[in-house]
């Protein structure tokens, strides 16, 4: 059986019967203008534009007629306020800066003041602080004022490396046995000329056994002549080039040395300035094959081809290694 209309329609048949003429007329003016916009909202006129149909809400009565210059005009002083607001907070900035560069001037004569800016810079004046930076201090000053400028001016400082160039340069040359170990890592203000007269007096030494020149700037004439000391000397074991300008010319001359050495077992010369490139580390491959005694190679090759071959050869050589050295021990142990 069908239900009763006042049921399916959810009880608004209790609305039928309300009079609209009396319910308006017991509502506020306020209430009637929400109930304006309500069917306003729900019912727009379509004869509105769509741009139009919002109504003004604001409370502010209107301030007259739209003048497009005036606006114009009022932003443009808005801008220059902005500008010059700007300017003013930029002002202790350079102020800032000026000061520091009147200290390096200042701390020369051991006092402390700010530069006038109205003052010119004359050549005369130039030359007055120049004579008085040359002037010995009075007072003992001469070390503070030294480490002063040097702070100010932000001088790079030198490495913690301790070697003294001259005394091992030296030692090298006169083939000292106390001298087993040459580590000229991270020494940035040694000369490529200076480099090349170790790797000459190491090619007549017999004692070094290490030699480190990590991130010195070298490049590949260094490395050429580290080539050509492989090739004459016999007890420098580990070499290590790393972080350097050599490139791949370089690494190629020295891995081109090793078929003439037989002593050296470890060789390091990752993180270089020039990449080498694919068909350079063909080569270098090429070359490791003649090689019997490299144990370590510190490189990490980019093509995987070359990368494992490098490490198959450095583990063949391993274990030759191995194999000689229980051959050795069983010679030794065997009775006469």
């Amino acid at each position: 059986s069908a239900l009763p209309e006042c049921t399916w329609r959810g009880g608004l048949c209790r609305y039928e019967e309300v009079d609209e003429d009396e319910l308006l007329a017991s509502l506020s003016v306020e209430e009637i203008q929400e109930l304006e916009q309500e069917l306003d909202h729900l019912d727009p006129d379509t004869n509105i534009p769509i741009g139009l149909r919002q109504k003004d809400q604001t409370a502010k009565a209107p301030g007259g007629n739209f003048n497009h210059e005036a606006l114009l005009k009022y932003w443009e002083e808005e801008n220059k306020k902005l500008i010059q607001e700007e300017k003013e907070e930029a002002k202790p900035a350079q102020v800032k800066k000026l000061k520091e560069e009147g200290l390096v001037w200042s701390c020369l004569r051991g006092e402390l003041e700010t530069p006038n800016a109205n003052k010119p810079t004359s050549k005369n004046n130039v030359k007055k602080r120049l004579t008085q930076r040359s002037k010995p201090a009075q007072n003992g000053s001469t070390k503070d004022d030294k480490k002063c400028v040097k702070e100010k001016l932000n001088t790079d400082k030198p490495s913690e490396n301790p070697i003294v160039i001259d005394t091992a340069l030296e030692q090298i040359l006169k083939n000292d046995p106390t001298l087993t170990e040459v580590n000229l890592n991270n020494k940035e203000d040694i000369s490529q000329e200076i480099l090349l007269r170790f790797t000459e007096a190491l090619c007549t030494n017999t004692y070094v056994q290490l030699f480190s020149l990590a991130n010195t700037h070298a490049d590949d004439k260094v490395a050429f002549a580290i080539a050509k000391m492989l090739q004459e000397n016999s007890s420098i074991k580990n070499l290590n080039i790393e972080s350097n300008f050599v490139s791949g010319q370089g690494i190629l001359a020295i891995m081109g040395a090793l078929h003439q050495n037989q002593t050296l077992v470890e060789l390091r010369f990752h993180n270089q300035r020039h990449i080498c490139g694919g068909k350079a580390e063909m080569e270098m491959v090429q070359m490791l094959r003649e090689n019997a005694t490299l144990l370590k190679l510190g490189y990490q090759f980019e093509l995987p081809g070359p990368r494992m071959a490098a490490t198959s050869i450095l583990t063949r050589n391993q274990d030759q290694q191995r194999q000689k050295r229980m051959q050795d021990r069983k010679q030794v142990t065997q009775p006469e």
